[in-house]
């Protein structure tokens, strides 16, 4: 660690309440230059909040009291907040919005082609920061954000942060949605941030990422900072699984163009009533096109998609019954949520519309349905802006699991919650196959947690499925080195 500096923000006896709920209460704290300082809990305890509160956000309906103070001369402080990718503009390409803010916080006056050379370095400087390797800059400079993967969305938007060379980084959650070898790479970037005297505020309940790079760690539970480190989690232990059924949802040579570019090539995938498939692979490689392709969201420019043997639509053309069938919980999801209306309102709208309830009876059954995902009733009653990232995530899966679906696909629903969180979720998914035969499909970049879970994974690469089996089969025998890298990125240092 290189020497720290002085204090740049302190925050005394900081209380936020959303009304008459506390959300964090008695928070003394100082950020320092120099310093990567990481605030770590589990989801729900209050972390996103305090990160709001150092970088001066203002929130509807979230009130502020106790002291935030500045060093000698007022820092500049950038925020990545949790769904970071929302922050993008979808219409301009990457480069002409990161050179924009550029130019406007840094290039001086001078010659048009110093400046445009200043503004290419310092672009090219924030995108290795945020973990794209240098050889890539151009052509990342060119594309728009929907050519991305989630994960490298959000690092992105991270680079967006960065290219106003901010004197404090607050990044919330920064590794969610990221696969290991991504997760390195943006982990060495915020090192060297702390390296050139900038201060850094890691947000996050990711225990690797808080080991590897924290200098100094704040413990937050239940809205307050804590003393003492919670446990480290236990091995999951490995389930029975149950016989598959039939044959509930297949694609079949299914490509996808997007864009001029080839997202999917012939992908062939078979789902099985009451069957966990993992699907695995490096950010980018096509794992979200398949679920959004599944989901109705994407058509295939080739190939179809069939359910219970017969070809399904888009989703605008899906009838009640099969919007119903095939639910998708994405990894963004958290921005799917109405801010005007209270969760438990959006949550119920689900039964109503999809299966006919009336509101009080879907209301009921909405707020079980959030109290089997750790959301209490008195949580469901507030607006989004009053719950935490990984709580909003939470009830975008109970929003899609009152529909009853056959079919589920989970896309990176666990990356906002902690361990012990993620396990307790995973667990109920579980449960639910075994009692209503439900088929899931869990996308994620946690290999060791998907071998440990799976009946079978399919390993995707460069938009192929390039190869399936059970967690057996792979491990004994891998056919791609997509398994061997992400293993060896997921080992202990």
């Amino acid at each position: 660690m290189d020497e720290v500096g002085g204090v740049l923000v302190s925050l005394r006896r900081v209380r936020v309440c959303a009304g008459d709920a506390v959300l964090v209460d008695d928070i003394d704290l100082e950020v320092r230059a120099g310093e990567i300082l990481t605030l770590f809990g589990p989801s729900g305890a209050g972390k996103t909040t305090i990160a709001c509160v150092l970088a001066g956000i203002e929130r509807p309906g979230i009130t502020v009291s106790g002291e935030v103070r500045h060093g000698d001369a007022e820092p500049r402080i950038g925020l990545l907040p949790q769904h970071a990718a929302a922050t993008l503009n979808p219409a301009r390409r990457i480069g002409a919005a990161l050179g924009e803010l550029a130019q406007l916080h840094h290039v001086r006056p001078g010659r048009w082609r110093d400046r445009w050379e200043v503004r290419r370095k310092r672009v090219a400087q924030a995108l290795s920061a945020a973990g794209f390797h240098a050889d890539t800059a151009e052509r990342i400079m060119r594309r728009f954000p929907h050519e991305f993967s989630g994960g490298e969305r959000a690092r992105l938007a991270l680079a967006q942060v960065l290219a106003c060379e901010p004197d404090v980084v607050v990044v919330d959650e920064p590794t969610v949605g990221l696969d290991p070898i991504a997760r390195a790479a943006l982990l060495s970037g915020l090192a060297a941030l702390r390296r050139s005297g900038k201060a850094v505020v890691l947000i996050t309940h990711d225990r690797v990422a808080a080991q590897q790079i924290g200098d100094r760690t704040e413990f937050v539970r239940d809205g307050r900072l804590a003393t003492d480190e919670p446990a480290a989690p236990a091995a999951p232990s490995q389930p029975a699984r149950p016989p598959a059924g039939e044959t509930i949802l297949r694609m079949r040579n299914v490509s996808v163009t997007l864009r001029n570019s080839a997202a999917l090539h012939e992908v062939d995938l078979e789902l099985r009533r009451g069957e966990l498939v993992g699907v695995i692979g490096a950010s980018g490689a096509g794992k979200t096109t398949i679920a959004r392709c599944i989901a109705g969201l994407v058509r295939p420019s080739t190939g179809e998609i069939c359910l219970d043997g017969e070809p399904i639509p888009v989703l605008r053309k899906r009838s009640r019954a099969q919007v119903a069938a095939v639910q998708y919980v994405w990894q963004e999801s958290a921005a799917s949520f109405d801010p005007r209306r209270t969760v438990l309102d959006q949550v119920a709208a689900t039964a109503v519309r999809l299966r006919g309830l009336d509101r009080t009876s879907a209301r009921g059954e909405a707020v079980e349905a959030l109290s089997d995902l750790e959301i209490t009733a008195d949580q469901a009653a507030r607006y989004p802006s009053g719950l935490s990232g990984g709580q909003l995530q939470r009830g975008a899966l109970a929003r899609a699991l009152l529909a009853r679906p056959r079919v589920l696909i989970c896309d990176e629903i666990t990356t906002a919650l902690d361990h012990p969180l993620a396990q307790r979720i995973l667990d109920h998914l579980e449960q639910r196959r075994r009692d209503t035969g439900t088929t899931v499909l869990l996308i994620g970049h946690d290999l060791v947690g998907q071998l440990n879970r799976t009946d079978r994974l399919a390993m995707v690469d460069d938009g192929r499925i390039v190869t399936t089996g059970t967690p057996q089969e792979l491990l004994a025998d891998p056919q791609s080195p997509v398994v061997g890298h992400l293993l060896a990125a997921e080992a202990p240092a």
